[in-house]
């Protein structure tokens, strides 16, 4: 089985007691996924749930009207799924992996009895949760800011958590399209490639080399102001 060494801490192994995560990482079987496929469908009526061990995951819905929405990403010491393993309801997300992943296969049984003795993991998934939630207000508050503002915030947040430093940059090291991006700040796709021309302009990102997205300042990116960009454009 192959792990990370260090668990990140915002990850729920890296937020476990050493021997409560070397059991946790004992439990269910090992699974391997090849890049781009399904690996939990929403709707379905499967119950178990994933450790993720290696690699990174994307998390996303279809609406009523038929569009898709990603609502964010999990990489290596997170358990994804545990809520239909939990209340055996229909899957309310598809998962799909982002390059290969290796996994732990958890069913539901195993893994309530597991959470029945170690109540301290209970209390770090619904601490994760309302991070999860607060993230998402965090968006929300944001709307009435302009598009790119809140895309390259989007960014420069997904890329600290997940992504490496390179000798001209950042990147996240897996691909993500611009209407993947835009849509974790909750703006329709047709609105993405303004703001990531925009950015390109304001030097911020780099686009079309490689399907990955390139970041040279990661803190000019975090303080981007596209409401100040436009303003020196004479846009306004």
């Amino acid at each position: 089985m192959t792990v990370t060494p260090e668990w990140p801490y915002r990850s729920l192994l890296g937020r476990l007691r050493e021997t409560t995560r070397q059991e946790l990482l004992e439990l269910g079987a090992p699974i391997r996924f090849a890049a781009g496929r399904e690996v939990l469908r929403q709707g379905a009526h499967d119950s178990h749930a994933l450790l993720l061990l290696r690699g990174v995951v994307k998390v996303q819905v279809v609406d009523e009207a038929g569009e898709t929405a990603l609502l964010g990403l999990k990489a290596a010491g997170d358990l994804v799924g545990e809520m239909a393993a939990l209340d055996g309801k229909p899957r309310s997300a598809t998962v799909i992996s982002c390059g290969e992943v290796e996994a732990r296969f958890i069913n539901r049984h195993e893994l309530s009895a597991f959470l029945s003795r170690h109540t301290d993991v209970l209390v770090e998934l619904v601490n994760i949760g309302q991070a999860r939630l607060r993230w998402a207000n965090e968006r929300r508050r944001e709307m009435p800011s302009p598009a790119a503002t809140r895309v390259a915030r989007v960014l420069a947040e997904l890329v600290r958590e997940h992504g490496r430093q390179e000798r001209n940059g950042w990147v996240l090291g897996f691909p993500l399209t611009k209407v993947e991006l835009a849509s974790i700040a909750g703006m329709k796709p047709r609105t993405a490639e303004k703001s990531f021309r925009d950015l390109r302009k304001a030097g911020l990102v780099v686009t079309g080399v490689r399907r990955d997205v390139l970041v040279p300042d990661l803190e000019r990116l975090r303080e981007f102001d596209a409401a100040a960009f436009e303003l020196a454009l004479g846009r306004t």
